[in-house]
């Protein structure tokens, strides 16, 4: 175990907000990784928040609030002023709890890979290309997804179905060492027992999912589904049964004009036997 650091609250306003992070974290009886996995953090990111090397979110602070049972607001107050404007995860936040909870997931992507499904530098060059995004916001977001990718390798992982329309593996993303190693990885991935992925090929002339990309998430047992939709400036994360209902018909009509899994894995290796041609 670390020795734990001492700070001097009165030192810097990040030094406050990481010390009542850490006085607060503790009352809970909650340990750094066990705090770090309720707010898709690890414990190593939620002790440098602690140590003010790290700054927090305002959407981050609200959810340790929630999941330490908090006043609203007890913790956010004491956030540096200039942290209380990052709105990196407004919406994705309450998505990332349904996610680790799902027995069953269902993705599709037109033109790029799904994030549970990416490498960090592609991830990177990715988040980088977003308009109005700064650096840390970036590099947040993309600490963020790999951190989600988690759930596909413990024990008792989830079913993963990722449908991609073939554009995704056409499409460079950063340069060509980052692009191929993407598909070489997407390509194990889709050698796993609990991933199957399936590519929509342009000869079977589909418009069926040109329009976003989303994920559904199921859990056996209660039954709890929900789903993201992917949207520019944010996604939003939906429940209702109705729209639930039209999400998994939308999906399966997409699925219908796929290739089957062995078809679908060819297709990825023989996108990486091609001559890459940048134009």
């Amino acid at each position: 175990m670390g020795i734990e650091v001492k700070l001097d609250p009165e030192t810097s306003p990040e030094a406050r907000f990481g010390y009542e992070l850490r006085e607060r974290r503790k009352a809970a009886g909650l340990t750094l990784a066990q705090l770090g996995a309720r707010v898709a953090l690890t414990g190593q990111q939620i002790g440098n928040i602690e140590r003010a090397e790290r700054r927090m979110d305002e959407e981050r602070a609200r959810l340790c609030e929630e999941v330490m049972g908090l006043p609203p607001g007890d913790l956010v107050q004491h956030l540096p002023r200039r942290s209380r404007s990052n709105v990196t995860f407004r919406n994705f936040l309450p998505w990332i709890d349904r996610e680790k909870r799902a027995t069953e997931l269902c993705a599709y992507e037109a033109l790029i890979i799904p994030g549970l499904l990416q490498t960090q530098e592609y991830a990177e060059a990715i988040c980088r290309g977003v308009p109005g995004t700064t650096p840390e916001q970036a590099r947040e977001t993309v600490e963020a997804r790999m951190h989600r990718q988690t759930i596909l390798r413990r024990d008792n992982p989830p079913y993963l179905y990722a449908v991609l329309d073939q554009a995704a593996l056409l499409r460079p993303v950063g340069n060509e060492e980052v692009t191929r190693n993407q598909l070489q990885h997407l390509l194990a991935m889709g050698r796993c027992p609990n991933i199957v992925i399936q590519i929509v090929p342009l000869r079977a002339m589909s418009t069926s999912g040109l329009v976003a990309g989303f994920v559904i998430a199921r859990t056996a047992g209660d039954g709890d589904e929900a789903a993201y939709i992917d949207a520019p400036g944010g996604g939003r994360m939906i429940d209702q049964l109705d729209h639930l209902e039209r999400l998994k018909a939308w999906f399966q009509t997409i699925r219908a004009d796929a290739l089957p899994r062995g078809d679908s894995l060819a297709l990825i290796e023989e996108r990486l036997d091609q001559k890459w041609i940048w134009s």
